[in-house]
C-alpha cells in the first residue's frame, strides 16, 4: 500500500505518532457530527491470521495485536513467519479472522487456499481485490471485505457529515508523492509499486474508492494513465480521469507518484457548500473556513478498520465495491472514452 507523506512518523495520509484528536468549529449553518474519541474493544477475544509477511503484513499484524488479538503470521518465506501455509495456520491455530495481505496478483489464490482450509470465518484483503477484473473466491466465509482504510480517517468522516443529503456538483480528489521517498528504507525498484500488478492507478485507488463510496456509484467519462519515463517503474506513474455523478454532476481525480510535495486533498462543492479536506494535515474547510482539524496516529484508520470489520463491516469496502474500482482502472488504462463525450 503506498503511502504518501514525508514527514518523520507519518505514512498513508499523514499523522502524528500521537493519539488521535479532533477540534471541532460550528458555523452558525452546519454542525460537523463525528465522534473522534477512541472506539471501545472489539468486543470479544479472537485469534487472527496475517498471510503475508511484507511491509503491509507486517502493518496488520502489529496493529491487531495492538488491538489485543492474538496474531500468527503466515509467509512463503522461510524465517519470516508462524506458518508456511495457511491451511497449517487455520487447522493449528483455529482463527477467526484471517487478513489477506500477500501481492495482489496472488490474493485470488490465498483465497482459494483458505476457502480449501475449511476457514469459514472473517476475511480482510488488502486493497485493491485483484490487479485486474476477475473471479473472487467468496463462497463459505461468514464475511468479507476489503481494506480501504482511508474511508475510517477522521477527516473523511467530517468531510462526510458536512456534505451530508447534499446533491454534489463537483468532486476532485488529487494525491502525489515521489515513489523513492514512500519507502526510503528500500529501493523503490524492488517493491510492489514498481511491478506489473503496481502502477498507481492500483496502488492509489484509495481516491477511486472514496469517491465511489462518498459521491458515487461513479461512471468513467474518460481518463488516461501513462509512464512519464521518470521512474524505473512497469506501469503507469500518473493518472488522471473525469467521472459522471449521480444527478449530473462530475468528479475528477490526479494519482501520481512523481510529486516532490506530498499532497493528498479531496474537494468538494454541492449546492450549498464547498467542502475541502487536506488529509496530510486533518483539517476540513467549508467556504474557506476551518471548521474541524484532527491529528491521526500512523495506524488509527487501519485499527477502527480492523475494528469494524470484526464487529459486522459496516463501511468496510464490499467485494462488489471493490470490483467496481478494478474495472474502472482497466477502462481508464485502455484511455476509455465514453461516447456521448467525444
Amino acid at each position: 500500500m503506498g503511502p504518501v507523506a514525508l514527514r518523520s512518523g507519518q505514512e498513508e495520509a499523514g499523522g502524528s505518532t500521537e493519539p488521535a484528536s479532533g477540534r471541532v468549529v460550528a458555523l452558525p449553518s452546519l454542525r460537523i457530527m463525528i465522534d473522534t474519541t477512541a472506539e471501545a474493544g472489539i468486543g470479544r477475544s479472537t485469534r487472527a491470521v496475517v498471510v503475508g509477511a511484507g511491509s503491509i503484513g507486517a502493518r496488520h499484524r502489529r496493529v491487531l495485536a495492538d488491538l489485543g488479538l492474538r496474531v500468527r503470521v503466515v509467509s512463503r518465506r522461510s524465517g519470516f513467519g508462524d506458518h508456511g501455509a495457511v491451511g497449517e495456520a487455520v487447522t493449528s491455530f483455529d482463527p477467526g479472522y484471517v487478513v489477506i495481505a500477500t501481492e495482489t496478483e496472488n490474493h485470488a489464490r490465498a483465497l482459494a487456499d483458505l476457502a480449501a482450509s475449511g476457514f469459514t470465518g472473517r476475511v480482510l484483503v488488502e486493497k485493491p481485490i485483484l490487479p485486474e477484473p476477475g473471479p473472487v473466491p467468496v463462497d463459505g466465509f461468514e464475511w468479507i471485505g476489503i481494506g480501504y482504510n482511508l474511508r475510517f480517517h477522521p477527516g473523511v468522516a467530517a468531510l462526510r457529515s458536512a456534505i451530508g443529503m447534499d446533491r454534489v456538483l463537483s468532486a476532485h480528489a488529487r494525491v502525489g508523492q515521489y515513489l523513492p521517498e514512500w519507502r526510503p528504507e528500500r529501493d523503490y525498484r524492488d517493491t510492489v509499486t514498481a511491478g506489473p500488478a503496481g502502477g498507481v492507478l492500483l496502488e492509489l485507488s484509495h481516491e477511486l474508492d472514496l469517491l465511489n463510496w462518498l459521491v458515487g456509484p461513479t461512471d468513467v467519462l474518460f481518463g488516461a494513465a501513462v509512464h512519464t519515463g521518470t521512474l524505473e517503474i512497469e506501469r503507469d506513474d500518473l493518472a488522471v480521469g473525469v467521472f459522471c455523478l449521480p444527478g449530473g454532476g462530475l468528479a475528477s481525480f490526479e494519482l501520481n507518484c512523481i510529486d516532490r510535495t506530498p499532497h493528498r486533498s479531496l474537494t468538494m462543492t454541492t449546492t450549498k457548500r464547498t467542502v475541502g479536506l487536506d488529509l496530510l494535515t486533518g483539517q476540513l474547510q467549508v467556504d474557506g473556513e476551518v471548521v474541524y482539524e484532527c491529528s491521526v496516529a500512523r495506524d488509527e484508520s487501519f485499527a477502527a478498520m480492523h475494528r469494524a470489520a470484526l464487529k459486522g463491516g459496516q463501511d468496510v469496502c464490499s467485494v462488489a465495491e471493490a470490483m467496481t474500482i478494478v474495472s474502472q482502472v482497466q477502462e481508464l488504462r485502455s484511455g476509455h472514452v465514453r461516447v456521448d463525450a467525444q
